[in-house]
């Protein structure tokens, strides 16, 4: 069933800047605007709106942010700003709300600027650059469907919910778990940079969403994801063309 079916009082919010590390002022105007046209709608016609915002390490970045829904934030990059901002305006706008925190997901039909097909590009095209002390956060777009559809079946409001694995993945582990999938040794180009590792806290989701428990999150979390959409019986729908450079999302 749709989702439009399941939850026609929600307006579901997934505009966004297409890059989180070469966004503009206009794509941010742009995006800003569009979130508030449709609070604006929802207000008039007593409609939910749902804001999909970012658990990255643009948002929690901060050495003293401890990745927690209700703890302070102190966004690292213009990106992570405006998601806070973005998230303020909802908050105060007078309509029931929910603000999802997401982290990478991973499924079909993935744009290839997307994190997985991206990575899997560069790794077909024989060269990889990889940022080290780089750490991404991967979640299966199907675990998050589930944490979604229980958040508004039981009416979960007004609040910001982190949508996370909360196990932050090497970029290093991520490209060699491909490689070894698709049987492809390509050339590496490392290049240092601080560490980002940004642990995001799931005792949120796993309270209002008791199933998160048993989502399999932790040590084999990625490797079952890799095998699912890189591996042998994976259809290769995340195939996207062959990138120039690096751009993870920050």
């Amino acid at each position: 069933m749709a989702f439009g079916d399941r939850f026609p009082d929600v307006t579901a919010i997934a505009v966004g800047v297409s890059s989180t590390v070469n966004g503009t002022v206009e794509e941010f105007d742009r995006e800003a605007a569009a979130v508030y046209e449709v609070l604006r709608d929802c207000r008039e016609t007593g409609r939910t709106a749902l804001y999909f915002s970012t658990a990255s390490a643009g948002m929690y970045g901060a050495p003293d942010s401890p990745g927690t829904e209700e703890g302070p934030v102190f966004p690292q990059t213009i990106y992570g700003r405006h998601k806070l901002a973005i998230e303020a305006a909802i908050a105060v706008s007078g309509v029931d709300w929910l603000v999802l925190r997401l982290s990478h997901l991973v499924g079909d039909w993935q744009p290839p600027h997307q994190l997985l097909p991206f990575l899997v590009s560069m790794v077909k095209s024989g060269e990889v650059t990889v940022f080290r002390n780089s750490h991404r956060d991967l979640v299966d777009v199907r675990h998050a469907v589930e944490v979604i559809d229980t958040l508004l079946t039981n009416n979960v409001r007004r609040t910001i919910v982190n949508m996370a694995s909360g196990v932050p993945e090497p970029i290093e582990r991520i490209v060699r778990g491909i490689e070894s999938r698709l049987g492809v040794e390509p050339n590496w180009k490392v290049v240092d940079r601080p560490s980002d590792t940004t642990v995001v806290s799931t005792e949120k989701m796993r309270q209002l969403v008791p199933a998160a428990n048993n989502f399999g999150f932790g040590p084999r979390y990625l490797d079952d994801l890799l095998d699912r959409y890189v591996g042998p019986s994976a259809d290769k729908r995340i195939d996207g063309p062959t990138p120039e450079v690096v751009r993870t999302r920050s």
